[in-house]
């Protein structure tokens, strides 16, 4: 199956710039050819595509997605109690969403019993359509913490040590941990500081030992900079950020997942929605955009993340998110990028 995609623009992320009077040449699942429209020769048997005045660009990375998560429901405690099975259906339909929104490449960031390992591997396998996953499996918290339903319980290093090993074993392709509270967790407050640094660090440590990458749930500023000291690799959230652990994260080179979608999409429903959640949203909102405006403007490196699968936060936000990030002072160029 050959096809030649013809007279588009291209936006070429590495230079920052949209060529104008491309071709794409594809054979089977491959790209095979970007060049200026004309320079290309082809066979009779290249079905050809009229792509003036449309733009094609790489396929988009949601590094923040629950896959098993219902947007339609606020309650974790539900969505966890659900069977492999309905969740594994929910899920295939999510990643269907995914890919017709251009998103081609995915982190998983917490699910409950794993499923999102093996839906990667089904997916690398081609026995399912998607997006392909980077799974983390269950998330990694303190007893009672911020996304319980979704994860593994650990109170010290020692127990840490043994979540992540175990999470290694079982497939996870990098390692979630919550740092503070969360939004969607009554009676939990998003600046609590929740896992401890030494905890943090134990985890981190084990991953590293394996060569796999480390994320954390951090909104209240003192787990934030818990966990870029422990030597996280990236920030989700990050809704109480300062110029000091900005600071820390320039030099460790640590990336910044802002997902400010999900914080606009509940509080757009608002009336739909239980209040201490709503509550919780907005208190965090200004803080949050003020936040990513400083990492922005101090240079650390922000990736793209929706959170899809919080409430309202549908499959296929990258597209919200790209704007509200633009809106904020981001540049389209440098919102693509992310």
């Amino acid at each position: 199956n050959k096809i030649l995609l013809e007279n588009a623009n291209v936006i070429d992320v590495y230079e920052g710039e949209s060529r104008k009077g491309y071709d794409v040449y594809i054979e089977g699942d491959m790209i095979k050819e970007v060049c200026p429209h004309g320079q290309l020769s082809f066979g009779e048997d290249t079905e050809r595509v009229n792509c003036t005045e449309k733009t094609i660009m790489p396929g988009l990375i949601d590094c923040h997605v629950h896959l098993c998560m219902d947007p339609f429901c606020p309650d974790p405690g539900v969505i966890a109690a659900r069977s492999d099975a309905a969740l594994t259906i929910d899920a295939i339909n999510h990643m269907d969403a995914l890919l017709k929104n251009g998103i081609t490449y995915v982190r998983g960031m917490g699910d409950p019993r794993n499923i999102d390992i093996d839906l990667a591997r089904a997916k690398k396998a081609d026995q399912i359509a998607g997006p392909d996953i980077l799974p983390c499996g269950k998330l990694i918290c303190m007893t009672g913490g911020h996304g319980w339903q979704l994860g593994v319980e650990v109170d010290s290093p020692d127990e840490m040590r043994k979540a992540v090993r175990q999470l290694l074993k079982d497939g996870a392709g990098h390692l979630k941990m919550m740092a503070t509270g969360g939004v969607m967790t009554k009676g939990v407050k998003t600046t609590s500081t929740q896992l401890t640094y030494e905890e943090l660090r134990a985890g981190i440590e084990e991953a590293e030992h394996a060569g796999v990458r480390t994320a954390t749930h951090a909104q209240g500023n003192a787990g934030i900079k818990n966990a870029v000291r422990a030597g996280i690799h990236s920030v989700e959230h990050g809704f109480y950020l300062d110029e000091e652990v900005i600071g820390w994260m320039l030099e460790k080179g640590t990336f910044y997942v802002p997902t400010l979608v999900a914080v606009y999409e509940i509080l757009k429903q608002k009336d739909s929605l239980p209040a201490y959640l709503v509550e919780k949203a907005q208190t965090a909102k200004e803080a949050h955009r003020a936040s990513f405006q400083l990492a922005l403007k101090s240079g650390v490196k922000i990736a793209l993340g929706t959170d899809a699968g919080t409430p309202f936060n549908q499959f296929g936000s990258a597209r919200d998110e790209f704007l509200y990030m633009i809106e904020a002072g981001m540049s389209p160029v440098q919102a693509v990028k992310s």
